[in-house]
């Protein structure tokens, strides 16, 4: 008997179907949460080729497959080739010759920026065969990479034979290509910002820093094999100050980086040329002797000779070379050897090559040339020393405060400012020294617009401006609140290529304190100046750009963690204020039929009525504002007043930052309220374009859930119905208790899940008796111990019958408990007080109540006064006695509960 018995309990197949439905969706999830792990590490990884294996394994794992490849794009050439593989024929792929957009499946993709999924690929007419492959039956999926817009290149996964890729596996696959694009931009940016920190921006040569650490480790080199040497030319450009005095830095420029070009195409390709200082170069000759050197020295003279410097005209070299470890064993040494046989040159009249020799180098002999020779090395030093401090530094405040500090060192100056241009405005980011008689934020009362005096105007014109009377100059500004003293001003521009980003300004007190060499100190102090902030800038909005990833990647997680609609709602509009850094942000999602817009959501939850709150409702309008938009966009409140329409009573800010998504076959929209005079820029945009994308992603899921939920219920109650169909008693007890215990619990101030697992305890809390005879459920008299111990043992059928449906684990303690007692006199466990589920306490209540008021095949029913004078006689004993207060206050409840009144 206990064989059919068991199998009468065992769940309808219906049940077992949408356990499996959740346990693929929750697999799903799983699927998205390790997508998210790979996102994490894209931002943390430094090598490409750990990335790309790492995702490569992570695919294997998730979808089945016998190779894959990845392959880099130039858009400029639109070439594709192979960077990664794996399986059968990864070395033929690498091996493969780089093929166009548009060829193959692979490059359609790529061309039409369009994922293809291509079962039985071998017979697709667009298909490409690598070199060295068969062309054997294959399904292929293949993902263009995308990145800022930009194709970074594609990921194609295989599978030999005939078997084929699921769409869903095809989906996971294009998220996967977000983490490779991602991986390969990174790459990218990282090369980009190494190269731009060791080169020089104007002439791509190696810059001071490359140059020092390169000769360091030629000079290794040659300490370690004996025969070895290298030699080191130090080349001056003649005159230059005359280029840039009478035909602009423009051209200065021009000419530096058109050496540059001349220099390259005369070395070796094992040389090193070096920009190191404003019009200063070196060339590194690994194993070059004196001989070797000498002679690339004048075939760089004759180069230079010969080449077109624009409306410069010719330019000479004074070029000195020394030779390690013949003439100095270290590299600071061996550097100040070419430098005096460089200044040797320039001394014996320019335009000509001198080797070091100590017993030979000359120097100017005048007082004032030996004073001048002085100052400039102390400018040289000291730029030397700016530069290596620069270039280790990557925050704004500290490169301006370094350039500030250093500088006072070197001039007694009254001040110095350092302004950072943004847009048409003038920021001071540093300020030393004295400014009389100023009221306020030293910084607020410096800040300009670009055009305004004579900070302004260096910013707008480019040029350089020096003056010994800064007062009656003509452009110069009076700052407000100062007063009027005799002071020269120097001001020159922080250009980065043809951009002018700041300005740097000194200024002495009295008249023509500055001459034409501060000038010139300060224009090649600026050149470096200017570096340094431009890859700090580069470095902070990649810095910005990895937080707001990584932000999204945060967000991805608490959504995919959440399935509740109104529970993903609010993550998505808290996300949103806090990645964004708004005031405020709220979710509106379409109304059926299209019948406008709802507020599901919004943040701050405060419940001011000045602001929108949830179950705020728009007209129709706003759907069509919405629908007309795929990209997030900032409106004015002013512009847009009928499409709030004339009920709505909230008050309107100035401006909103909308982001439209679709759902459902309709438009939603996540609205950002920003402050006064604030602006999105398009870092900020793209990000709410992706926390938009998150939302649509996250609340798709989450209404699949609630479907999946209502599915389940419904199957729950044709399981309820199953036990209504054997005792009809049973079948009007469940849904009273159900009610009655939820109207409890809500009295009781529980929470929605436990609210949740009421209800369900309710519905399923008698289930267990399908498996009791149907004679010892309807026996008109009372039961014998026989059958009372067989029908005590229903709470555990119960529980065994609900054990294989994944979603009722926390139901299953509840079932098994509702018989229980309060005083541990119940079964079947004899569980005592709190031991006892607090659900099962509620459903016990309410099942003994409903018991004693209808009528049962053995006996009649109680009148209701006779029922809650038991429930009130059985408190603390058999049952709760908190939980029969809140019973019978329910009950007594004239109108408002849907168990007020009498069963």
């Amino acid at each position: 008997m206990a064989t059919p018995a068991t199998s009468s309990m065992l769940p309808p197949e219906p049940i077992r179907g949408r356990a499996n439905d959740a346990q693929e969706a929750l697999a799903l999830f799983d699927s998205y949460r390790r997508l998210a792990d790979v996102f994490h590490e894209v931002l943390s990884e430094q090598s490409l080729d750990a990335l790309l294996k790492r995702i490569a394994d992570t695919l294997g794992e998730l979808i089945p497959h016998d190779d894959l490849a990845v392959y880099e794009a130039d858009e400029t050439t639109s070439q594709l080739w192979g960077v990664f593989a794996s399986g059968a024929y990864a070395d033929e792929v690498i091996a493969d010759e780089p093929f166009g957009f548009g060829q193959g499946i692979t490059g359609w993709a790529v061309a039409n920026r369009e994922p293809v999924l291509a079962n039985r690929a071998d017979l697709d007419p667009r298909v490409r065969f690598v070199e060295g492959t068969p062309p054997d039956p294959e399904s292929l999926i293949a993902v263009p990479l995308i990145a800022r817009g930009s194709i970074k290149g594609a990921l194609n996964i295989y599978r030999v034979g005939l078997a084929e890729f699921s769409e869903e596996e095809f989906r996971l696959a294009v998220r996967f290509g977000d983490a490779a694009a991602l991986a390969l931009d990174n790459a990218h940016a990282r090369a980009s910002l190494e190269l731009q920190a060791q080169t020089d921006p104007l002439t791509g040569l190696w810059n001071h820093r490359s140059f020092h650490e390169r000769l360091r480790n030629e000079i290794v080199r040659v300490s370690t094999e004996q025969a070895s040497s290298v030699a080191l030319l130090m080349l001056d450009l003649d005159d230059f100050k005359r280029v840039n005095d009478i035909y602009g830095h423009a051209v200065g420029d021009q000419v530096l980086a058109e050496l540059a070009t001349q220099l390259r195409s005369v070395v070796r390709e094992t040389d090193d040329v070096c920009r190191t200082g404003g019009e200063e170069f070196a060339v590194i000759v690994p194993a070059g002797d004196l001989d070797a050197a000498y002679a690339l020295a004048e075939r760089v003279a004759q180069q230079v000779s010969e080449a077109n410097f624009y409306q410069a005209g010719p330019v000479t070299l004074s070029i000195g070379i020394a030779i390690g470890p013949e003439h100095a064993a270290n590299p600071r040494e061996l550097i100040a050897c070419a430098e005096i046989a460089m200044m040797t040159a320039k001394a014996r009249g320019k335009s000509r090559i001198v080797i070091y020799n100590a017993d030979e180098s000359e120097r100017p002999t005048s007082e004032a040339a030996r004073s001048e020779d002085v100052r400039s090395m102390a400018h040289i030093k000291m730029l030397h020393g700016v530069s290596s401090k620069l270039s280790r530094l990557l925050e704004i405040e500290e490169i301006a405060a370094t350039i500030a500090d250093e500088l006072h060192q070197l001039i007694d100056y009254h001040n110095c400012r350092v302004y950072l241009r943004d847009g048409d405005d003038l920021t001071p980011v540093a300020f030393r020294g004295a400014l009389t008689d100023t009221t306020g934020s030293v910084l607020d009362v410096l800040a300009i617009k670009v055009g305004v005096g004579i900070t302004g105007h260096v910013a707008a014109t480019g040029a350089p401006f020096l003056t010994g009377d800064a007062a009656n100059c003509g452009i110069g500004h009076h700052i407000e609140g100062t007063a009027r003293i005799e002071e020269s001003l120097l001001a020159v521009p922080l250009r980065y290529g043809a951009t002018v980003v700041g300005v740097l300004v000194l200024s002495k007190l009295g008249i023509d304190q500055f001459d034409s060499d501060d000038l010139r100190f300060l224009e090649v102090l600026a050149g470096h100046a200017s570096v340094a902030f431009a890859n700090a800038r580069l470095y902070e909005a990649e810095r910005r750009e990895a937080h707001g990833a990584k932000a999204l990647l945060e967000l991805s997680r608490e959504l995919s963690a959440c399935t509740e609609l109104d529970g993903v709602a609010q993550r998505v509009v808290r996300g949103a204020v806090r990645i964004l850094e708004v005031p405020r942000a709220s979710l509106w999602l379409p109304l059926d039929d299209d019948a406008g817009l709802e507020c599901l959501s919004c943040w701050p939850a405060d419940d001011d009525p000045a602001h929108a709150q949830p179950g705020d409702r728009l007209p129709p309008r706003g759907l069509k504002l919405l629908a007309d938009k795929t990209d997030p966009f900032v409106i004015r409140s002013e512009d847009h007043l009928g499409t709030v329409g004339p009920n709505f009573t909230r008050e309107l800010a100035a401006e909103y930052a909308l982001a439209p998504f679709p759902i459902d076959g309709s438009h939603a929209g996540l609205a950002l309220t920003l402050s006064p005079g604030e602006t999105l820029d398009g870092r900020r945009l793209d990000l709410l374009a992706g926390i938009a994308a998150q939302a649509k992603l996250a609340l798709t899921n989450a209404r699949s859930f609630e479907s999946l939920e209502r599915t389940f219920l419904s199957t729950v109650e044709a399981l309820a119905n199953a036990l209504e169909a054997k005792d009809e008693y049973t079948s009007s007890h469940a849904r009273w208790i159900r009610d009655m215990a939820v109207t409890v619990g809500t009295e009781l101030g529980l929470d929605g899940a436990t609210l949740k697992r009421v209800e369900l305890g309710a519905l399923f809390h008698d289930i267990g008796k399908i498996g009791i005879p149907l004679e010892i459920l309807t026996k008109p008299g009372p039961l014998n111990d026989e059958e009372r111990a067989l029908i005590e043992t229903h709470p555990e059928l119960g529980e065994r019958i609900l054990a294989p449906i994944e979603q009722l684990e926390h139901v299953r303690p509840i079932v098994r408990a509702c018989h229980e007692r309060y005083d541990g006199d119940g079964y079947p466990d004899g569980l005592l007080g709190d031991e006892i589920p607090l659900e099962a306490r509620i459903i016990f209540v309410c099942d003994a109540f409903h018991a004693m008021t209808t009528t049962r095949p053995y006996r009649d029913a109680l009148p209701v006064a006779e029922a809650r004078r038991r429930l009130l006689e059985g408190a603390g004993s058999q049952f709760d006695p908190a939980i029969v207060e809140v019973c019978l206050r329910v009950l007594l409840a004239p109108e408002g509960h849907p168990a007020a009144n009498t069963p």
